[in-house]
């Protein structure tokens, strides 16, 4: 199927207004400010609507490629083609358990930086080992990111996912998954979803899957 960029769009424009933006340079999102343009590009804010951006995608046929901040991301001259989503659920709770513990839930858009500034001077601590990491803690969790001995497996308990990998084959929608600490398979710089990372792109910006083996 053709992707009609023009279309997209438009459909897209109707769900999440100003967040869409035609032909949006790829270098104004990531650090290293180089990239081409990306036909259709939306900011997503809240978990129910990259749920729902992934299923309509699906149920067009259209590309998709999720990003987060963009930090350590190159992308072509040539942009890419189809869709763009950044990620960019940032609200955060936090549950007191008792005088020493809490419980923080976070977005996965949500910087690193900010997370620390933001619970620093209410007394919390936990992440403070990664202040010069710069990207999203959900970017984190795929690296199991960490620095001086620390990781984020330390303080992990669980990620809720978007599987959407069904939806490659066929129009469904995609499924909301929990993973475990133990189910994760954090060690070293790894987790189960960079051992899964399989998006690749064609000479002209088209997203591709990777070969499985």
């Amino acid at each position: 199927m053709i992707f009609d960029a023009e279309i997209a769009y438009n459909e897209l424009y109707a769900h999440f207004g100003n967040l869409v933006r035609r032909n949006e340079p790829l270098a104004r999102h990531c650090t290293f400010g180089v990239g081409g343009p990306a036909d259709v590009w939306v900011s997503v804010d809240k978990p129910e609507d990259l749920v729902g951006l992934v299923t309509l995608c699906a149920e067009r046929r259209w590309p998709l490629l999720i990003t987060g901040n963009g930090t350590n991301v190159l992308y072509a001259d040539a942009g890419v083609r189809g869709v763009v989503a950044r990620v960019a659920i940032n609200a955060y709770t936090l549950e007191e358990r008792d005088a020493e513990t809490a419980f923080l839930t976070v977005g996965a858009g949500i910087s690193w930086p900010r997370i620390i500034n933001e619970l620093a001077p209410k007394g919390w601590g936990g992440l403070e080992f990664g202040p010069g990491i710069p990207g999203t803690l959900g970017g984190g969790v795929v690296s199991n990111a960490g620095v001086h001995g620390h990781d984020l497996g330390h303080v992990l308990e669980w990620v809720d996912i978007v599987d959407a990998r069904q939806c490659e084959e066929r129009a469904v929608a995609p499924t909301v998954v929990r993973y475990s600490h133990d189910e994760l398979e954090l060690s070293y710089r790894h987790s189960r979803f960079r051992a899964q990372r399989r998006v690749q792109f064609d000479g002209e910006g088209n997203p591709i899957a990777a070969p499985t083996n």
